[in-house]
């Protein structure tokens, strides 16, 4: 099938029998993650996998029009309202900014379809992101039919697992009323950095319990990490990914997308 969006991979060194799907934040590129020498440490020590790394559209940001000192427009998958990110209720009623995410979900949905139709079961695709990729992820890989607009029926994926570094959830009570029938069975790894200030570490916590009744939200448990329900996991690191962040993360790729065989 035909991509909507430009892509960067990294090939399996074995025989492909699963596949990563990561999503960049704003203002970045799938060459610059795939190129990422942690990345591609993993990578190399999860040799079955195929990693896909889609560029986002380019988009007009709310919050940069007037500051002469940034461009107007660059690659994201969501709109920015203001700055500093902080979470809003009236999210939830700017008709463009749901529509915006939602045609973003469909762009994920394309990528996530095109492995269905190559061979690789929805149980063996992970979908995950970095920062706006993160709060795209979450969204795409456990939100339900209302995320896909009128025409699409389908409650969602039931994905092998969803990754969210240093994300959040920009639309908590839509995100709440549109998680799909599959979201409380799918493993989520969600780490973020104590000292980002991009998106602070509060406001990626509080929008992770903001879902605990619906999902299990555990906070640091480590020997749960790779279960269904969302694992929380904190790092001593701003923006960027810290060793040990990764190290979970390979961990729980691991577990979610096992070598076969």
């Amino acid at each position: 099938m035909s991509l909507p969006l430009t892509f960067v991979t990294i090939t399996p060194k074995t025989k492909h029998t699963a596949t990563v799907i990561f999503a960049h934040g704003l203002g970045d590129n799938g060459l610059e993650f795939s190129n990422n020498k942690e990345m591609r440490t993993i990578a190399s020590q999860l040799p079955h996998i195929k990693w896909v790394f889609p560029n986002a559209p380019e988009r007009s940001i709310t919050a940069w029009q007037g500051d002469s000192r940034r461009r107007n427009s660059t690659k994201g998958w969501l709109d920015v309202l203001h700055e500093p990110l902080m979470y809003s209720s009236e999210y939830d009623d700017i008709q463009e900014y749901d529509e915006g995410i939602m045609q973003s979900v469909k762009h994920l949905d394309a990528f996530i379809q095109s492995e269905i139709d190559s061979g690789i079961s929805e149980g063996r695709i992970v979908l995950g992101g970095f920062g706006q990729g993160g709060a795209i992820s979450l969204i795409t890989g456990l939100g339900g039919s209302q995320w896909r607009g009128a025409s699409d029926k389908k409650d969602g994926w039931k994905l092998g697992g969803v990754i969210c570094l240093g994300g959040w959830l920009p639309m908590r009570e839509k995100y709440k009323k549109r998680l799909s029938m599959h979201a409380a069975t799918i493993p989520v790894f969600w780490g973020h950095g104590v000292q980002n200030e991009s998106v602070t570490w509060s406001l990626s916590w509080e929008s992770a319990k903001f879902i605990g009744d619906k999902l299990e939200v555990r906070y640091g448990q480590y020997t749960k990490v790779g279960e269904p329900g969302v694992s929380f996991m904190s790092y001593g690191v701003a923006q960027w990914m810290a060793e040990s962040e990764m190290e979970d993360l390979r961990l729980f790729l691991k577990k979610v997308l096992p070598l076969e065989g």
